[in-house]
């Protein structure tokens, strides 16, 4: 089913099945395949979300206000509120899926441990922030009211590096909940480095056997 020696003749230790393998061996090669995902999974980024901070020239914190009936309003309520992750491409970031995460209180979440796939530790993540009212719609996509913003995290934390932090790591600035037309539409500089990813992907593509 796939060549067991390489083009000289001898064998090749990558295409050898399980069989093959030394019973002595076999504790040593499952050793070192769980220590390489191990690694594997350290490697990738992480941040804690948190968005009780007031952002820098900012005179409010950077809640999710409710101003969606009269123009000003409340912070959103922790009963109906809710908020989710995601990656540029559509990736979930935050657990639930598509119902998302409830409000730990009004207008704050408070999400611990969130990575980040394909960003390692000390990297730079591109995500989207959404939140809505679930009593306007179960999902962001069906909710009249609703918002989401794209942000930037620094300095992504793993293994022995503290997790990056909104308030430290982030740009984010709060959310203002609105009626069904307001849509997350990047900054142009988020849509330039998404197209330079996507390039950068399709060059890797292409250079393979």
């Amino acid at each position: 089913m796939y060549p067991r020696f390489n083009n000289s003749g001898s064998p090749n230790p990558s295409r050898l099945p399980l069989s093959d393998v030394s019973p002595t061996m076999k504790p040593a090669l499952f050793s070192i395949l769980g220590l390489t995902a191990v690694v594997a999974v350290e490697a990738q980024g992480v941040f804690n979300a948190n968005n009780n901070y007031v952002p820098p020239g900012a005179s409010s914190r950077a809640l999710i206000w409710d101003y969606s009936n009269s123009g000003s309003g409340p912070p959103l309520s922790k009963s109906t509120g809710r908020v989710e992750f995601l990656l540029l491409d559509g990736t979930y970031l935050t657990p639930g899926g598509r119902a998302g995460v409830p409000l730990v209180a009004n207008g704050l979440f408070f999400i611990n441990g969130v990575v980040v796939p394909g960003v390692p530790v000390g990297g730079t993540a591109h995500i989207i922030v959404r939140a809505w009212d679930s009593s306007t719609g179960a999902f962001w996509d069906s909710a009249l009211e609703r918002n989401c913003a794209p942000i930037i995290i620094t300095g992504l934390g793993g293994g022995d590096i503290p997790p990056a932090t909104f308030a430290m790591n982030s740009n984010f600035q709060g959310l203002q909940l609105g009626g069904p037309g307001h849509g997350c539409i990047p900054e142009p500089s988020t849509y330039a480095l998404a197209a330079i990813g996507a390039v950068g992907v399709l060059l890797a593509a292409r250079r393979r056997p």
